[in-house]
């Protein structure tokens, strides 16, 4: 074999190298940014739904302590979201509650850890950027299995 021929065979082999050097590289990102987005979450970024501020005053959370006080507060800062979900543990129908927010505008939210779990649910995920729509399925999913159950 020749001078030229090793040559040319040692060029196509670094340009094979290359090639398949930048395929790697560029799988590698493009796999990167599958992963990155499928973990970020719900968009940060997206346009927020603007939800209506309910006139509704809740007890206040520096009554209680705890879980009960995180729930209290919960209901303080995302009105707008409780006063749109459903409650399941039967005060809708037994206490005449129209949604999760109502649990916190009397004592009711003290006692019913569902009431309280929902609106720490909800208010974690309200500032994880879900929609609204979301939170609803998350919470149906969820808690909505123990709705049958309390009535």
């Amino acid at each position: 074999m020749g001078k030229t021929s090793r040559n040319q065979k040692s060029a196509a082999t670094k340009a094979g190298k290359t090639i398949n050097m930048v395929l790697v590289v560029g799988a590698v990102l493009i796999a990167s940014a599958i992963i990155w987005y499928a973990v970020k979450g719900p968009s940060q970024t997206a346009q927020r739904e603007v939800l209506p501020k309910p006139d509704v005053t809740t007890v206040d959370p520096a009554k209680f302590s705890g879980k009960t006080r995180s729930a209290y507060q919960a209901a303080r800062d995302v009105p707008e979201v409780l006063a749109q979900l459903p409650c399941y543990c039967g005060c809708m129908m037994g206490a005449g509650h129209r949604n999760n927010l109502d649990c916190f505008k009397d004592d009711h939210g003290v006692e019913c850890v569902m009431c309280q779990d929902i609106a720490l649910d909800a208010r974690t995920m309200w500032n994880n950027g879900f929609t609204l729509e979301r939170i609803r399925e998350v919470v149906k999913h969820r808690y909505g299995r123990y709705a049958s159950l309390t009535h």
